[in-house]
């Protein structure tokens, strides 16, 4: 707001480039509320137009088109902060399940002019404020089968469960001698082992200490190859890899492992030993820090996976299909933190006065109004909300108002369930649409069984060009002076091309013996050779017996002596 005071040019942008008309007049139409809807007048808002481009960007469903804006709303006179997010959590895991269902059939279609394509997973994407609100909608799409992922995860991997079970790990490595170590690592989730299991192992004698030399393996690889290779090792024995990738949440915690592995191995490049790479480990665990890019938890995967974003990191970015199932939400500021409404200059008030606290006040809620716009500008084709009649009270006026879309469709008023009900039939019509649902459906969704091509060796659909031969320069000297000779009985290999297969002779000159007198004698040959005359096949046998080779080497080298 400084800034804007300074200058006195302002420039602005009058059309919206990304969304369908639909979802640009809906947001209009929301924001064209109020007369000042970010609370400041230095920040106005300037409705725009739709790209005319965009014209024929539609989302139907079973052939009809759905509302560019659907407002759900939660039954209940009021409604706690709790209840909400779980409902509204579950509400949005059966909308994507059905939209991903309509969309495997062919059902569920995005539009763009004549053309259209089906809605699929990486399509629909969840806006959250928080981690914790992302892992409430993660559950409650894990809880139908639908895979997700979080794409604002700033969480240290040494928070994992993962990162204290490979501890365990590690220590049982160095010592399994140790009954307690042992049986520690053997109970993590990894090994996918039951307590009876482990008992059944503390009373086989033979079989733990079968397991105790398979543990002693392990550690001199370590000492011998490293720490990952170690691991590797172990995951392969023990198929870890794929009894994970068979549970829910598998491949996130597979993710999580080998991301330690690496960790782990460059750690051990610094450290002098095992025992204190097991110390380094255990350090981190106690102190994670999320802001060190090499601790932030990897992406599993995003390929075909439902997306979870928060608002902040959505800015500039944006999705075909758009969910805020927690945009009722809010926090009431606590703290006399504010700018000074003159100079700009951030203020703390200690003593917590009243104006100062009505003042911070008024700064969330014009953040919330800035998120809520950024939010509901990063949907293409569609956007859905979750709204109810919030409160901490069993019955009457609900805090709807203070959260940024209530200050919006209230007016800053505070009002009962029937209030709010009453105000969103009035404001949803057209592109915007009020959906109050009913008990939810939580069949699992059903992923499409993955279809393996048949693999089949690739054929050769054309000829070989092999119309090569073994040549010398006398025989190529020799075909210059005579165009018409045919050079076929002169070749120094007989599988000259001709475009069929012949059979290949026995012997030929390559496999002639090898060394310095195989090389002398054929030498020899030169030296006594009229080169104008044709070679005699029974003087070239003749020298072959005297010189202690082979009769049967005659005819070849006749012949390619004869060519040169």
């Amino acid at each position: 707001m400084k800034a804007r005071g300074d200058v006195a040019a302002h420039y602005t942008l009058d059309t919206n480039w990304r969304s369908s008309p639909g979802m640009v007049g809906s947001v209009n139409r929301l924001f064209s509320l109020s007369d000042n809807p970010f609370m400041f007048h230095e920040i106005p808002f300037l409705p725009v137009k739709a790209a005319a481009k965009n014209k024929g960007l539609r989302f139907t469903v079973d052939a009809a088109d759905v509302p560019a804006m659907n407002v759900w709303l939660m039954p209940g006179d009021t409604v706690g902060s709790g209840d909400y997010q779980t409902f509204m959590a579950q509400l949005c895991a059966t909308q994507i399940r059905d939209w991903l269902s309509a969309g495997q059939q062919g059902r569920a279609l995005l539009w763009r002019g004549e053309t259209s394509r089906p809605v699929q997973a990486s399509d629909i994407t969840v806006l959250v404020r928080n981690r914790l609100e992302a892992a409430q909608v993660r559950e409650a799409l894990q809880t139908l089968g639908i895979p997700s992922v979080y794409l604002s995860n700033r969480d240290s991997v040494f928070e994992t469960l993962e990162a204290q079970e490979l501890l365990w790990l590690l220590q049982a490595v160095l010592a399994p001698e140790r009954e307690n170590t042992l049986r520690s690592a053997l109970a993590t989730s990894m090994f996918g082992l039951t307590a009876l299991d482990i008992e059944n192992l503390n009373q086989d004698e033979q079989a733990w200490d079968a397991l105790v030399e398979e543990f002693s393996e392990y550690r001199q690889i370590w000492r011998q190859r490293g720490v990952m290779p170690m691991l590797r090792a172990l995951m392969t024995a023990r198929h870890i890899a794929e009894n994970l990738l068979a549970t829910r949440g598998g491949e996130r915690r597979l993710t999580d492992i080998l991301h330690i592995s690496e960790l782990l191995q460059e750690a051990a490049s610094q450290l002098e030993s095992e025992h204190a790479l097991v110390r380094w480990l255990a350090q981190h665990i106690a102190e994670p820090d999320s802001n060190a890019a090499s601790q932030q938890m990897r992406l599993e995967s995003d390929k075909h996976l439902v997306q979870i974003v928060t608002i902040h990191k959505s800015k500039g970015l944006e999705y075909p299909l758009v969910w805020l199932p927690f945009i009722a939400r809010f926090r009431k500021q606590d703290q006399a933190f504010y700018h000074d409404r003159e100079t700009f200059a951030a203020v703390l008030d200690l003593g917590q006065d009243e104006a100062s606290l009505e003042l911070a006040e008024a700064e969330r809620l014009a953040e919330d109004l800035r998120l809520l716009y950024v939010a509901l500008t990063r949907a293409v084709w569609h956007c859905s909300l979750g709204v109810a009649p919030l409160s901490s009270r069993k019955s009457g006026n609900s805090d709807f108002h203070l959260s940024a879309l209530g200050r919006l469709l209230q007016a800053g008023e505070a009002m009962d369930a029937a209030g709010l009900a009453a105000r969103l039939a009035d404001f949803c019509h057209g592109d915007i649409a009020l959906q109050i649902p009913g008990e939810l459906d939580l069949t699992p969704w059903q992923a499409p069984a993955a279809t393996i091509p048949r693999l089949s060796a690739r054929e050769l659909q054309r000829r070989i060009a092999d119309d090569w031969r073994v040549t010398s320069y006398s025989g190529l000297q020799q075909h210059g002076f005579s165009g018409g000779q045919d050079l076929l009985p002169r070749l120094d290999v007989d599988a000259a091309g001709v475009g069929e297969v012949v059979e290949e002779p026995q012997l030929t000159p390559h496999q002639f013996p090898r060394g310095a007198a195989p090389g002398t004698f054929l030498h020899s040959l030169f030296e006594e050779l009229d080169f104008t005359q044709p070679v005699p096949e029974g003087w070239m046998a003749e020298k072959l017996q005297l010189s202690g080779f082979d009769a049967q080497w005659a005819p070849v080298l006749t012949d390619w002596l004869g060519a040169c």
